[in-house]
């Protein structure tokens, strides 16, 4: 059987600016985070600077057509030479451009990445340009098995994404959803969505968030906040860890997948990859769960290894070449 999925939402040229000179330091007070500190005036010398392709529908398109899986995806781009670049690159990699949206009036997506710090993690500034015009259909056609759909930088977003997943899932459709910071910020938005959901994908922090404005305390273990999560109505709950791995919980049984002993050189574009492959190896292996966690993290970990959100994706070809070498087993 020959899979579809249609992949909605951004796409950005990339600046990737990587420094010795800045310090990750905790500020104190309510933030619990790190932040990224330069001396205030000064002037900060680049180690390196690359440019590239990357946005969360972009990375997550070009992902699934390296491994295989036909691919369309549905994103916005201005009238310009990033833009045009962006095409290219498309048509490059096999991803279909038909649904492309074209903006005369908005430029192109632009990312500027910080990359510092010795677990080369990063700080994006983002202009987000075409990308908050981003028309979001209501339906699809039936030839698509699934929709995946990245963080979104339209107002409208619910309203789209209600009408969207209810008729998509009415149809028979299979819908993965990485929401980003603005769907995140309207938790019970994101909650009313999510019966209709196969995978919900993010990270630890956004759980641990989300579950505690929903449910008004905060769950300690990770199997509580996965499960806290598959509550809510998905068919998977997909947590990533960051170097603790990542886990995903169905209702009955927990997964959980170790990192790979990589030597990272920048983390932008790890999620999109995990996502992707996880998707790639589920459809691949005839819904296989350990599968779909072993691609995704194999890789997540690929692309961690080289700078920039594209360039380490992992092919058909690659993929059992990077297994065999660390994953043996």
């Amino acid at each position: 059987m020959e899979h579809r999925v249609c992949v909605i939402g951004g796409s950005t040229w990339d600046a990737l600016f990587t420094t010795a000179q800045a310090d990750l330091m905790h500020v104190g007070g309510r933030r619990t985070e790190p932040v990224l500190a330069f001396p205030y005036g000064g002037k900060v010398d680049a180690v390196e600077v690359m440019y590239g392709f990357g946005g969360g529908a972009a990375n997550v398109a070009v992902s699934l057509a390296h491994l295989g899986i036909r691919t369309d995806v549905i994103t916005r781009v201005g009238s310009d030479w990033r833009g045009q670049e962006i095409i290219k690159n498309f048509h490059k990699l096999g991803v279909s451009t038909k649904l492309v949206q074209h903006d005369r009036k908005e430029k192109t997506a632009l990312a500027f990445i910080v990359t510092a710090g010795r677990g080369h993690d990063h700080v994006a500034f983002v202009s987000r340009g075409a990308t908050r015009n981003l028309t979001i259909p209501t339906r699809l056609p039936e030839k698509y098995q699934w929709c995946y759909v990245t963080a979104l930088a339209v107002s409208d977003w619910y309203d789209r994404l209600e009408k969207l997943f209810r008729s998509f899932h009415a149809q028979g459709g299979k819908i993965f959803w990485n929401p980003g910071a603005i769907q995140l910020a309207e938790s019970k938005k994101v909650a009313s969505l999510l019966k209709y959901v196969s995978v919900i994908d993010l990270n630890n922090d956004e759980v641990a968030i989300l579950l505690k404005k929903l449910k008004g305390s905060r769950l300690s273990s990770m199997a509580a906040l996965v499960k806290g999560l598959k509550n809510f109505g998905p068919e998977f709950a997909l947590v990533t860890c960051g170097q603790k791995g990542a886990y995903l919980y169905d209702g009955s049984k927990m997964i959980y997948h170790p990192i790979y002993k990589v030597k990272p050189a920048n983390t932008t574009g790890a999620g999109d990859a995990f996502g992707a492959g996880w998707l790639a190896g589920y459809l691949a292996s005839g819904w296989n769960l350990n599968v779909a966690m072993q691609w995704g993290m194999l890789n997540s970990n690929s692309v961690i290894m080289h700078v920039g959100a594209q360039k380490g994706i992992l092919s058909l070809s690659t993929l059992p070449k990077f297994r065999a070498i660390y994953d043996p087993s």
